[in-house]
């Protein structure tokens, strides 16, 4: 008899509500007609966060290849949202920055990122929130630490 496997584990209720959160925000992202789509918007969002940064590099904190987000940074650069320039560190790589454009794009999705929100958490108290926020955290920085050892384990050897 094969093992089983329960559907409210953290591991499957973390995926699931990320997915739907995900459907939600695409969802008013459609509904604002911005002129991104969702995907893009999530390009933009992660950029305006961590601010220029190599294009793998995206990827990878988008949780998807680097040829789509090569494809998403084309477009977005074709908008005048995006800007590329060399790596001053490697003239090879490629440096995606915002352009003063994407601030009013920005604005945007963070309206649709609210709204998108209010009906995720409709109904949760303050305090449940931070309580929720707080694990969150704490599991992000757990599973953070150990990749970036990771990461610096490879590079030394």
């Amino acid at each position: 008899m094969a093992p089983k496997i329960d559907p409210d584990s953290p591991g499957f209720l973390v995926s699931t509500t990320a997915r739907l959160m995900r459907l939600a925000f695409e969802r008013e992202i459609e509904r604002a007609q911005i002129g991104v789509t969702a995907a893009e918007a999530r390009v933009l969002a992660h950029m305006s966060v961590c601010g220029g940064m190599r294009q793998h590099h995206l990827a990878e904190r988008l949780g998807c290849a680097p040829m789509s987000v090569t494809a998403f940074l084309d477009r977005l650069e074709r908008a005048g949202l995006i800007e590329r320039c060399a790596d001053p560190k490697d003239r090879r790589a490629k440096i995606a920055r915002l352009t003063p454009e994407a601030g009013q794009i920005l604005e945007q999705i963070q309206i649709a990122g609210e709204r998108s929100r209010k009906i995720a958490f409709a109904g949760v108290k303050a305090e449940d929130f931070a309580a929720f926020k707080s694990v969150c955290l704490q599991v992000r920085s757990n599973l953070e630490e150990p990749r970036s050892l990771r990461d610096t384990q490879m590079v030394s050897e």
